[in-house]
């Protein structure tokens, strides 16, 4: 049995393997690397995945759901037409549709992964994360860091002689940014931060916005349809932005097609906001690091929207050298989870190296402060200051604040601020203690976080020797093993397409989009295409339906490159 790498993206997935002494990406059903993280469901309440489901955001956006990594580890719902996801199910399906195409790549079974998170999601999200994977059918031994993942791809593990840098991940959803040291047979994250809701989506929002106002439009104002219309639009416009000073967006709006110059200075002043947002988690780490700029010997850029021009400039002048983007950075973490599930299997090819990691956020307590009014609450006792190495364990002890009170509560948080109401609460316990005078009666509390960002709280009341334990899980969603249980039934209850359909699928849903956006004789002959399409698949003769599916990806990408749109 196979022990993948995956990177579980807001925008798209991968899946890789360690294979031949190198680290591989597995293609899925339509032979390319990215796996759109969409989802979809059809007419027939069939579940779509990935590019099959993507082309829906523009047809059918009450059917289809995306970005929902961004809500891992909240009680928020997305409800598909008849039916009301989590975002672990969400997910899941995005995952069971990785593992889908690795076993078929691969020729046998895929029970265990290794899944790389944002180095800044905090204990709610890796949970989250662990739940999907089990929804999935994996097993999953421990998560990598994603800045991590990076630098095991660049081979850092590898090199003879000690190195000190930093590794700025901007991907769809998520900002993280690590900074490593290499030293012998260890590697280890010296300091990490990040922000989990910076990513390459919120720069084509802002050139959404941007347009809008140069159409004197309220985007909210704009049906779902044409929002997702112009959306997908400003999002390729962004990309071309990379090659070209200016483009031109046409999009369909309001029953008249509106056409906008958009130029790399444009994007530049709509985005301003964003980049200055980058600086803070850049600056944080290094301060956190103890390190000066001048002592890093490389900076790494991963992401996909580590590609955008601008991007690239600001990370040049904060640091004052061109960053390292040799390998492709969209694949650069999955290939990075690669390598640490060939290193867990101790594959010969690769030297033995021991990852150390640290805690992204501080971890501690509410606890009380005397005052000329006796106590006051809401002060944060922090047991594990962020950038602590993990695993890690902490004690402290505690005394009671009431006279003759019969129990301790103790109120889990994490963050950096020093009044717990402006950092994450993430779980509470209770401990009963012998009633005496305030300050007579104390408990050791007890902090224990490992290399998955898991917190184990534990609680000794010191008389009595009385012990309460509680692993912190997923407190927004609370999910006990009966809910689990429940979740895998429903999972199962899903009815999937095959794969192969899928693939038909995703590219008649393709056809059908630019149909949509397509008059005249553009639209006429997309129809011809259509046309030709459904009468392979009408025949139910799975040759002939893989040659059409062949033939028409060619002349939709053919329509594409002819036209410099869609």
């Amino acid at each position: 049995m196979a022990v993948v790498g995956i990177d579980l993206g807001t925008t798209n997935s991968l899946v890789s393997v360690w294979q031949d002494g190198a680290s591989r990406v597995i293609p899925n059903s339509l032979g390319e690397l990215l796996t759109p993280s969409v989802v979809s469901v059809d007419d027939r309440d069939m579940v779509l995945v990935g590019r099959a489901a993507k082309d829906r955001l523009v047809s059918h956006p009450q059917l289809t759901a995306s970005q929902f990594k961004r809500l891992m580890g909240t009680q928020e719902k997305v409800t598909l037409g008849r039916r009301t996801f989590s975002p672990e199910e969400l997910s899941a399906l995005v995952l069971k549709q990785l593992v889908a195409d690795a076993e078929n790549h691969l020729g046998e079974t895929v029970d265990e992964a290794i899944i790389s998170v944002p180095a800044y999601f905090n204990n709610n999200q890796r949970t989250a994360t662990l739940h999907a994977a089990q929804l999935a059918g994996l097993h999953v031994e421990r998560l990598i860091n994603e800045p991590t993942a990076a630098a095991l791809a660049y081979g850092i593990q590898e090199a003879e002689d000690e190195r000190n840098f930093i590794v700025v991940d901007l991907g769809g959803g998520t900002l993280d940014v690590s900074i490593l040291e290499k030293f012998d047979d260890l590697l280890e994250v010296h300091a990490t931060s990040g922000d989990s809701f910076l990513g390459g989506e919120d720069f084509t929002f802002a050139m959404v916005g941007a347009v809008c106002e140069k159409l004197s439009m309220d985007m909210q104002a704009l049906p779902p349809e044409e929002r997702a219309h112009l959306y997908r639009l400003c999002d390729q416009a962004k990309k071309a932005l990379g090659d070209q000073p200016a483009v031109e967006i046409a999009a369909k709006l309001g029953g008249a097609e509106h056409r906008v110059h958009f130029s790399r200075e444009d994007f530049s002043q709509c985005s301003a906001e964003l980049l200055e947002r980058i600086r803070a988690p850049l600056e944080r780490a290094v301060k956190d690091s103890g390190m000066n700029r001048s002592e890093f010997h490389d900076v790494i850029l991963v992401g996909g929207a580590s590609r955008m021009p601008l991007v690239k400039n600001f990370v040049v002048r904060l640091f004052g050298r061109i960053p390292s983007a040799t390998i492709d950075p969209d694949l650069v973490v999955a290939m990075g989870a690669a390598v640490q599930a060939a290193l867990k299997e101790r594959n010969q090819a690769l030297k033995d190296t021991v990852l150390t990691d640290v805690c992204p956020f501080s971890l501690g307590i509410e606890t009380a402060q005397k005052s000329e009014q006796g106590h006051r609450g809401g002060f944060f006792a922090v047991l594990i200051p962020r950038n602590t190495v993990v695993p890690a364990s902490r004690v402290d002890t505690f005394c009671t604040t009431g006279d003759y009170q019969t129990s301790l509560k103790i109120m889990v948080y994490q963050g950096e601020h020093r009044l717990v109401k402006n950092n994450v609460h993430i779980g509470e316990l209770s401990v009963r203690v012998p009633r005496a005078p305030a300050g007579k009666e104390a408990a050791d509390v007890r902090f224990t976080y490992n290399i998955n960002g898991l917190l184990e709280v534990q609680v000794d009341v010191v008389s009595t020797g009385v012990r309460e334990t509680l692993v912190i899980q997923n407190t927004s969603n609370n999910l006990g093993d009966a809910e689990l249980t429940q979740l895998l039934e429903n999972m199962q209850a899903l009815k999937f397409h095959p794969r192969e359909d899928s693939a038909n699928i995703a590219v008649m849903n393709e056809a059908e989009r630019m149909w949509s956006e397509a008059l005249g004789d553009e639209r006429d002959y997309i129809e011809q295409i259509v046309r030709y399409l459904e009468n392979a698949l009408d025949s139910q003769d799975p040759q002939r339906a893989a040659e059409a599916r062949s033939l028409v990806a060619e002349k939709l990408n053919e329509l594409k490159a002819q036209k410099g749109r869609w």
